[in-house]
Parts: C-alpha cells; structure tokens; sequence
C-alpha cells in the first residue's frame, strides 16, 4: 500500500508521514537528485540509502514525485483534497486495534483515544471504536513505524479504509496535543484525506520541506465546498504540524468530512454523470438511490458508463430495488459488454464503449447467463473474446465442425462434444475464432458433428 509523505515537524525534531521506498536505478537516482536541487532543496539535505532518494534524511523521493517538484502547480487554490479512492457505505463502525507495543506507550494510547473522540464527535455515518473484535466493518490497525523518523497511513482501498496507522516511539515525548493531532491526520488518510497544502508544503512546513507532492499514485480530488486557501494551521490535515496545534478539528476540516461522511453526505446516483471521469480509473464516487430505477443498462459486473446506475446497482447486488447508497468506482474503455439477467432486472449487450463503471461492495453470486440467451454470430470479428455462459442438461442440437465450430452450433451440443461439460450440463467459455475454409465432423462424447465447406465465423469450447 502506498504511503504518504509528509514531514511533521514539531519544534526541533522533524517526522515523516513517509511513503515506502521503490528501487530506483542509478540513471533514476540521479534525475531525481538533480530535480530536487532544482527544486530549491539543499545538496547536503538529500540521500541515497536503499535504493531510494530522500530528503530532510528520511523523506522519499519518487521519480515522479520529483519531476513535479519542478514543474508549476495546476489548480493552487482549493485547501481540501481527497485521494481517488474513499470508504464504502458499507462500512459503519471501524475498529480500531492497537498493538501491545503502541499501547505500552501511555501518551500515545490516550492521544488516540483523543482521536477517535474528534471523528465520533461529528456523526458521521460510520463511527470509530477501539479494541474491538466484535460487530466490525472495517478493522485499523494502531502499530509502531519500524522506520526511523517516519510516521504513515494506508489510504483506503476496495471500499475499507486504510488498513493501518504507523507511529514512531519519539511521538510519545510530545505535548498531548500534538500527539491527538498526528494520530487524527494518519487516521484522515485512512479515509482518503490528502494534505490541504500538498502544492505547497511551504504553506505549513519550513522551507528545507517544502515543495510540491503531486498525485502520488492515489489521486488529488478536491472537495467540492470546502475553503478556497490552504493556510498556517488552517486545517489537522497541513502536511505539517506546529508547537500550538490544539490537535482539534478546524471549521474547515468538520466541513471537508461532512461532504465526504456526513449521514446525508452522498449525492443523488440520477445526478452522477460517470462519463464525465472518463480517464481518472479507480476514482470511486457515492452516491444515493431512492429505488431501483429502471433505466437502460449495459453489461454485467462491469457496466458502461451510461448505464442507469440505480438500475445496474439492483443487477449488481448491492441494492435492493427500495434504494440505497452504493459506491461506483470507474474503469476503463470495454470491447464488449455482456447482458445478463439478475435479481430481475435484465441488461443488454453492447460492444466497445469509451468508458465503464463497477460496484464496491459484495455482489450476489450469480451463475453466469444461460448460453443460449448469445447470438454467437453478432460477435464475429471479435476474434479472442470470451464469453462464459452455462448450459443445462444436453439433449442435442446441429453442430459443424470439430474443436472449432461454425458460429450457428448449437453451443451445449458443441461443449458437450469437445469435453468441456458433461451432458448433465455445465459452465464453460466460449472463444470467438475467425472463419474457417472447411469444417469435419466427428463423433464424440455421444454427440456426432457435420463436416461443412467454408463459414464466415467459429467458436472454440473450454471448461
């Protein structure tokens, strides 16, 4: 999981909300060196230890990172920031568990206890609890950081908050306050809160710190409705902390989390317009259904983006058709789209179509459709896509060809004479393949084939 950087400098002594470090080659070391110095930072403050560039001693480079540091910032002005990737609906009480380490340090154990009570205190539609192992949605773990100087969090992934915050031991030495205020950041990057200042960490941290952090591989989305300004102490999510932080949400940070959180946080999924993320795959939006809808819909699982959302969320199984919120997370462009029917409602197919969406959550198992509800012929030219379908007891069907098939076969009769099911039925994939100049029959399985001249279009069969 990737972790953020961020230096949390707290009087003398500088912290790290770091990232882990990726190997970089020799050419890759050095380009990110030379950005860095371009970028303002000292020579003597940068490192190469581990395969890895770092500033201030133990703040990771990315090449990336680096390359941005250099180049202006696009869009300074709006303070909060959130990555691509946010928690679920689904999640609605997150535990908290603490190692035995991070509970023998005393003030640390309170400044989380200090933290939890910030979210709690909001009602937001999920809340935070500690040590339990019981009634869980979410579990984070509280662990020590095994690096030096280095204090981080997951982002969320798949739905689930990120899944640990990690602390250095020298946290513990501090003011309570500022122990609240860096445990209630990690755990704002646990729910996908980016730094407020991360195109200009100059804003909060002292200037060796400074620079720009770009997207880092989990997106910067801003928060529709918060502050246009990132300021000194204007927000717990600053990339860096300072000796007068009371470790409270500011006015700004409550409103970031009730546009992100609140009970009635999500938008209407009718006003959601998917095609407009075109591009920004894994960016995952919420959204609300007051039914089931009973728009258009194409595919299963994957959905194109015009799809009527509510509607596909009933096909997909994370709704009921009386409504509900779901969280959609964006994908790329599909050459096919394939129609099913689920829990009663029936999507259509389609070919290639610019851009797709899915659902986070757990999905109703359904086997897939029956095979004869294909006209393998309206696929032909899509050489190698495959289409998985079932097939109930077989009882015979007109079938060409032997291991290729003409693309008018019958499909069971077809699977049943290659092997791939038994003739009590089965699921298998079916593989589109180019025409072919002539076709044998054979006998096999029980099932006899006819030989056949030239035909526009073939199928093969696996399990």
């Amino acid at each position: 999981m990737f972790k953020q950087t961020a230096v949390l400098a707290v009087t003398s002594v500088a912290w790290l909300a770091g990232c882990g470090a990726d190997t970089q080659t020799q050419t890759e070391q050095e380009e990110i060196i030379s950005n860095l110095v371009e970028a303002g930072f000292p020579a003597d403050d940068i490192l190469v230890a581990d395969d890895a560039v770092y500033v201030g001693g133990d703040g990771h480079v990315t090449l990336q990172a680096s390359r941005e540091m250099i180049q202006a910032p696009a869009g300074t002005t709006a303070e909060h920031y959130r990555s691509n990737n946010l928690v679920g609906p689904q999640v609605t009480k997150i535990c908290i568990n603490p190692s035995a380490e991070f509970n023998s340090y005393s003030n640390m154990s309170q400044g989380l206890d200090l933290a939890i009570g910030n979210y709690n205190a909001l009602g937001l539609r999920f809340t935070f609890a500690r040590s339990q192992t019981t009634g869980c949605s979410a579990t984070i773990v509280a662990a020590m950081s095994i690096k030096p100087g280095e204090n981080w969090a997951d982002f969320p992934s798949n739905g689930l908050p990120g899944g640990s915050i990690n602390i250095i031991p020298a946290l513990n030495d501090q003011p309570l306050d500022i122990i609240e205020h860096i445990i209630t950041h990690e755990l704002g990057h646990t729910l996908g809160l980016r730094h407020t200042d991360y195109y200009d960490r100059s804003i909060s941290c002292e200037p060796r710190y400074s620079g720009v952090e770009g997207d880092e591989g989990v997106g910067v989305v801003h928060i529709p409705g918060t502050p246009t300004t990132a300021v000194w102490n204007g927000s717990v999510m600053n990339s860096c902390p300072h000796i007068d932080n009371t470790g409270e949400f500011t006015s700004a940070d409550i409103s970031a989390l009730n546009i992100l959180y609140g009970q009635s946080a999500a938008q209407s999924c009718p006003d959601v317009n998917v095609a407009a993320y075109r591009g920004q795959t894994g960016a995952q939006i919420r959204c609300t259904c007051s039914s089931g809808g009973g728009g258009s819909v194409w595919g299963t699982n994957l959905y194109t983006d015009d799809s009527n959302i509510c509607t596909a969320a009933v096909h997909a199984g994370v709704m009921t058709p009386s409504g509900g919120a779901v969280v959609l997370e964006v994908q790329p462009a599909q050459t096919t789209f394939i129609g099913t029917t689920r829990n009663g409602v029936t999507t259509a197919s389609y070919g290639y179509w610019g851009g797709s969406f899915r659902f986070i959550g757990a999905q109703v198992p359904q086997p897939p459709p029956l095979c004869t509800s294909f006209n393998i012929m309206s696929y032909r030219g899509q050489n190698g896509t495959q289409i998985r379908c079932s097939c109930p007891p077989v009882s015979g069907g007109a079938v060409w060809g032997t291991d290729l098939y003409t693309d008018d076969s019958n499909v069971c009769a077809a699977a049943l004479h290659a092997g791939a099911i038994p003739a009590t039925g089965g699921q298998l994939v079916v593989t589109i393949q180019p025409g072919q100049g002539s076709y044998t029959g054979t006998t096999r399985n029980g099932i006899t084939t006819y030989s056949y001249g030239y035909w526009g279009g073939s199928f093969s069969i696996s399990p």
